[in-house]
């Protein structure tokens, strides 16, 4: 899955995720790796505080040995030290130079175990620590002296020392002198250190330390660290914002468009979170809108039609009534026989305006949906058989030669929801049509039903001149006329097919016309079948 189909609110957390998650893992790394440096390169605590802090010289060195003794001096119980440690100068004198560490005065071999005996070598060993930057210490219990750096004379150092500090525990660091007097809070062991450590070494270079190359990866780790968790936030930053700003640029390009009322630019946008959502719901608006102008502007196209329609088809017969009312009160008509046509010829053309004022108002209630459909179940195989056998011979005597073909399974009945006045105003229009428009002396109509897809396919086809394939679409158009000079008003107004859409599609049908293949035009219907019988079902 793309990082871009996921929810807006889901890729600020993965961002803000890693925008915590990935430093504190860099960070961890690092110091892991510095830990496990320190680890790797042995030594003592010494060495690797001198590792990380070289160019301090020697005050931390000295600092962390003395906190590591007031420590160990304050934690356990009392240091011991066996009777070989006290025999023959346990008063803190008679004792020579040189003593090593961990010896006692009689240059006997290690104290033996006992109790706070592992505390004894770890304080020898801060001591020891303390020799190593040329400073020397004497370690007494209850004024015994257990400990003296090699090559000190003890009382001497003490001396040094006591004679500065008054038996209270301090500690003094001035002119590269450094003394140490620390005595525990029981009062039984005592410290004395004394020696020469400048605070910060100078004049000298340091001396070669093989740990500092480790220092200089750490820092160099640590400035790429941060280099890449500035260029990964800025990155995720880059990315929320193209994702983010780039859906809203297409959203503001397109609402700019549609203000200038450009509708045919759409919008493509892939991803599938909110701002796709939002792009695609636009997306949709512009096409219902863009439908809706076209609908609008054909509306309009039909309202001109229709305005000029009706003024063409109005002024017509009102000419001729004019002209013929002219006639008599002019004394043109002046027989009774010429006066009876020319008010004849005046009742016609009344006739035909009232009858285009009729369809226009029936064709104007239909397309507001101002006619109420009662729609009732028939079967309409039974309905045409029926109206074939009541109309054929009255159409025969108007040259209308009616024919009828059922292709209908024997169970089927065609059972359809219709308006049975409204179906009927349908085919009068469609028999009327044809008739009117026959370039003949007489016309032939076929009725053809037929089951398409459960739906009930009606055709009625005839042998008149037909209409060129490019105005086939129109016919249902309200005044369309394929006499686009509408010189005959008296073959109609043009809405006789438009009226017959409007109902069919008002029953839940479609309707179209096509060209006969023997000659002239077939307009096809097709209405859902029913597949059961309800109760109420009203037989023809």
């Amino acid at each position: 899955m793309r990082l871009q189909d996921f929810s807006v609110r889901k890729r600020l957390f993965i961002a803000n995720f890693m925008m915590v998650f990935i430093p504190f893992c860099v960070l961890v790394i690092i110091g892991s790796s510095f830990m496990l440096g320190l680890k790797l390169m042995g030594g003592s605590d010494q060495d690797k505080v001198n590792s990380a802090w070289p160019e301090k010289g020697p005050a931390p060195s000295i600092q962390f040995a003395i906190s590591s003794i007031k420590v160990k001096l304050e934690q356990g119980g009392p240091l011991v030290v066996n009777n070989m440690g006290r025999h023959g100068h346990g008063q803190g004198h008679g004792h020579g130079p040189g003593m090593r560490r961990g010896q006692n005065m009689e240059g006997s071999p290690d104290m033996g175990p006992g109790p706070g005996m592992g505390r004894n070598d770890d304080i020898y060993h801060d001591l020891g620590m303390l020799e190593q930057q040329g400073i020397q210490s004497v370690l007494t219990i209850d004024d015994n002296i257990v400990y003296v750096s090699p090559d000190a004379d003890a009382n001497e150092l003490m001396e040094k020392v006591r004679s500065r500090s008054h038996n209270s525990s301090m500690m003094l660091w001035d002119n590269d002198i450094f003394l140490f007097d620390y005595q525990s809070s029981n009062g039984h062991i005592r410290i004395n250190s004394y020696g020469k450590a400048p605070i910060i070494s100078q004049g000298t270079p340091p001396l070669p330390n093989p740990h500092r190359d480790y220092s200089d990866i750490i820092t160099i780790i640590i400035i790429v660290a941060i280099v890449f968790i500035i260029l990964l936030g800025l990155y995720l930053s880059r990315l929320l914002s193209r994702q983010i700003l780039g859906p809203l640029s297409a959203l503001r390009k397109a609402s700019a468009e549609i203000r200038q009322g450009n509708l045919d630019t759409p919008i493509e946008i892939q991803a599938q979170d909110e701002f796709g959502d939002a792009c695609r719901d636009f997306e949709a608006m512009r096409l219902e809108l863009k439908a809706a102008r076209e609908q609008q502007e054909k509306y309009e196209e039909n309202r001109k039609e229709l305005i000029a329609g009706i003024s063409h088809d109005l002024s017509t017969p009102l000419t001729s009534m004019k002209g013929y009312a002219s006639g008599i009160l002019d004394g043109i008509a002046k027989t009774p026989e010429k006066q009876r046509h020319y008010v004849e010829m005046i009742f016609q053309g009344a006739t035909t305006m009232e009858k285009l004022v009729e369809s226009l108002f029936l064709f104007s209630k239909l397309d507001l949906g101002r006619i109420p459909f009662n729609l009732e179940n028939v079967p309409l195989r039974d309905y045409f058989t029926d109206f074939y056998n009541e109309q054929k011979s009255l159409l025969a005597e108007k040259n209308i030669n009616l024919s009828m073909e059922m292709l209908l399974d024997d169970n089927n009945q065609g059972l359809v929801s219709i308006d049975r006045i409204q179906f009927q105003r349908v085919i009068d229009n469609l028999i009327g049509n044809s008739s009117k428009y026959s370039n003949k002396d007489g016309v032939d109509i076929n009725i053809r039903l037929e089951s398409v897809n459960n739906n009930l396919r009606i055709t009625f086809a005839d042998n008149g001149p037909g209409v060129p394939e490019e105005d086939l679409p129109k016919l249902f158009d309200s005044f369309y006329r394929t006499d686009h000079a509408r010189s005959n008003v008296a073959k109609g107004s043009g809405l006789g097919l438009a009226i017959t859409k409007r109902i069919i599609d008002g029953m839940k049908g479609t309707i179209w016309a096509e060209s006969n293949p023997s000659g002239g035009l077939c307009i096809i219907m097709e209405l859902p079948i029913i597949n059961s019988h309800p109760r109420n079902t009203q037989e023809v």
